[in-house]
């Protein structure tokens, strides 16, 4: 081999190194620009988690803040129902005193008949005055009575038991009271049993057939 083909040789192989380190180098990767990536995919999963902890932080103290919430509820209601029993039993004190008033003018009464020599009227006298105190403690724990004769009929606050005519009382008025109604403020306890009027009786005259069996009897006095 003379020289001139030795020189041709190196420079072809000079060229297959080059080439070979430029597909090298085009296959290679900074260093650097990998580190960078893999810090950022570190910082984003540590941003994920602090994100995921807080939220569990939050949910916790919702969680311990609700159940704080019904705690104080219930015992809101406990104290709110303990309050309504001891006012209810204060007013039913205050009622009972006023009724054992009564109470003790009614036995006061009756000692008084039973050991004689008094007159009716005026045992009925102290009856009446002992009724009237009675309806005035109803009263002022706010009971009323209602239905009198002569009122308009009403079935929201009425039983009627039976209809009757009457000559004066017009038809669906009260023509007497059974029983009378109650209303406590404004709740009907107890509705009034009365008798209802159906209307004026009609006369024997004004009946159905009693125009014929008036001719009938003409005919046979002839």
């Amino acid at each position: 081999m003379n020289l001139e083909e030795e020189l041709l040789n190196q420079v072809d192989g000079e060229d297959s190194d080059g080439g070979v380190s430029g597909s090298d180098g085009g296959q290679h990767q900074d260093p650097d620009a990998e580190q960078a990536q893999s810090d950022d995919e570190i910082l984003e999963e540590i941003s994920r988690a602090s994100d995921i902890s807080d939220f569990r932080q939050e949910l916790e103290a919702a969680k311990d803040s609700y159940l704080r919430l019904m705690a104080e509820f219930d015992n809101y209601k406990r104290r709110s129902g303990r309050e309504y029993e001891r006012l209810i039993e204060s007013a039913n004190e205050k009622l009972m005193l006023e009724i054992i008033d009564v109470r003790e003018n009614f036995e006061r009464a009756l000692k008084s008949g039973e050991a004689g020599g008094g007159d009716f009227a005026a045992f009925f006298g102290g009856m009446k005055m002992i009724f009237a105190k009675f309806e005035e403690v109803l009263g002022r724990n706010g009971l009323t009575v209602f239905a009198e004769p002569g009122q308009e009929f009403d079935p929201m606050v009425h039983d009627a038991l039976m209809n009757t005519p009457h000559p004066e009382i017009p038809v669906d008025h009260i023509v007497e009271v059974f029983e009378r109604g109650y209303r406590l403020k404004e709740k009907v306890v107890k509705h009034a049993r009365v008798i209802v009027s159906s209307g004026a009786p009609v006369a024997a005259d004004a009946q159905p057939g009693s125009e014929q069996a008036g001719v009938e009897r003409q005919d046979g006095g002839q």
